[in-house]
């Protein structure tokens, strides 16, 4: 598959994280391939101050293997849809509720490692 197209592929799972984060502000989402891993990160501001620098953020970081990465590129478009829900479902799962104080002083991350059962479709589909 054209690197483009892998580009695009994540592009989706990307739009589709953004929608999640109730923020004052618009949240910052990147991607990062170091061989083995792919990482997309996304931050989103919990609480806004009029300094930028006072602003309380929390960051997600998920990480898929180069597999996970390569298998979800060459899905169809309607697995591909499906992917996204679970991993959509699989996020707000693991995160504090929206309207709840997170935790440190409204500072959090989370680090979400990709199971592959993510991308399975043998058996019938439940959601993640």
């Amino acid at each position: 598959m054209k690197d483009i197209d892998v580009n695009q592929r994540v592009e989706e799972i990307e739009l589709a994280l953004s929608t999640l984060f109730e923020s004052p502000k618009a949240p910052a989402i990147s991607s990062y391939d170091d061989g083995t891993t792919f990482f997309i990160q996304v931050s989103w501001v919990t609480e806004s101050h009029g300094d930028t620098t006072l602003d309380a953020r929390c960051v997600l970081t998920i990480r898929f293997s180069e597999s996970q990465i390569q298998r979800y590129a060459q899905l169809d478009t309607a697995k591909r849809i499906l992917v996204r829900e679970r991993l959509v479902k699989m996020v707000r799962s693991r995160l504090p509720l929206a309207g709840t104080e997170p935790p440190l002083d409204g500072e959090c991350a989370e680090d979400l490692q990709v199971d592959d059962r993510l991308l399975e479709f043998d058996e019938p589909l439940n959601p993640y």
